[in-house]
């Protein structure tokens, strides 16, 4: 025989109390003494009752969804990336204990628009914004529109905004000192770059790659930052290209997929790692652990970022963190056998 679906009314009658005042408690009301709020979650447990989320949203005025925002450049290495799985992981991970759902969103930047519209569908209750946006405005404007957001990745260094990243600008720093401290001279830094310029979380990394070279006495050129594209096939005819022109004794590699793309070219040419070649990549570091050689990391925390955006977005979706509050992380490297003193 099928049970009777509890209702709000039979919570109400066991607690001796009104429906709206059960609903009052379900959705933490101020008007509620605390006798009878404790009375009536007594009398939802002992029911066994699950409020309606959905009906609940709607009193709220809430969706109990974020938007996920990556821009039209990033989607295509949604799937590729490592990246962006592991960032996600930490995003659901707070969502799914928080009973919040995640919208995955490719929008530009460009255009406060394509916000606009998400927003007055009453579609999510904020954004999470993921790297730096071509918009530079786009923080000031979501501001203006009085929507809760945070970006994942610092994507202006002069604006007070809404964020969580590691230091980038120290992340460059460490990774260039460790292969200097190295012996190494000849060292180049390659990065993905998007429609012909570089994110913004990889122009501080080369800021910090530069500030390793002025403090050993080093001088730096343009050429020593090599952009490589970001798909798989083409980065590796570019890379091959390049490497069969330049010697280098250092990379330092931007990301998950440039630095798997560079080492397959490697092991195709017969360049051994380290003995040849040694490399530092930006990325996590457990997927790197598996590679063969495994690499020397400079960690993202990445699933740190995805969880700790989520947490820092719900505070400002419940109005505890009403005001923009930078979240950053000193990166750490994680030394493995893809680096090797000089002899």
């Amino acid at each position: 025989m099928k049970s009777k679906k509890v209702t709000i009314l039979d919570v109400a009658q066991l607690a001796n109390v009104t429906k709206s005042t059960v609903s009052r408690v379900v959705n933490d009301s101020p008007l509620v003494n605390a006798k009878t709020k404790q009375r009536v979650w007594k009398a939802i447990e002992e029911l066994g009752y699950t409020p309606n989320r959905t009906a609940r949203s709607l009193a709220l005025g809430k969706t109990n969804v974020i938007g996920f925002v990556v821009s039209e450049q990033q989607i295509s290495d949604v799937v590729s990336n490592p990246f962006f799985p592991t960032v996600l992981k930490g995003i659901t991970t707070v969502a799914n204990r928080e009973g919040y759902n995640i919208l995955l969103l490719s929008l530009s930047g460009q255009d406060i628009t394509s916000y606009k519209e998400i927003i007055q569908r009453h579609t999510v209750d904020g954004f999470l914004i993921l790297g730096g946006p071509s918009n530079p405005k786009l923080g000031s404007d979501l501001d203006k529109l009085k929507v809760p957001y945070v970006f994942i990745g610092k994507h202006d260094p002069a604006a007070e905004h809404s964020y969580v990243s590691t230091d980038n600008e120290e992340g460059g720093y460490i990774a260039g000192k460790h292969l200097i401290e190295l012996g190494h001279s000849e060292i180049r830094f390659m990065v993905g770059e998007v429609k012909g310029s570089l994110l913004s979380h990889n122009i501080e990394r080369v800021a910090g790659f530069k500030r390793a070279l002025h403090e050993a006495g080093m001088p730096f050129a343009e050429h020593l930052i090599v952009k490589v594209p970001t798909d798989i096939e083409s980065g590796y005819h570019f890379m091959k290209s390049y490497l069969a022109k330049e010697g280098p004794s250092g990379l330092i590699l931007s990301n998950e997929v440039t630095s798997t793309t560079c080492l397959n070219l490697l092991i195709d040419e017969g360049i051994a790692v380290p003995e040849e070649i040694s490399i530092v990549s930006f990325g996590d570091a457990q997927f790197f652990r598996n590679t063969r050689p495994s690499l020397t990391t400079v960690s993202q925390s990445v699933e740190w970022l995805g969880k700790t955006a989520m947490e820092l977005l719900l505070q400002r979706v419940s109005g505890e963190v009403p005001y923009p509050s930078p979240i950053v992380r000193k990166p750490e490297i994680v030394l493995r056998g893809s680096t090797k003193k000089m002899r």
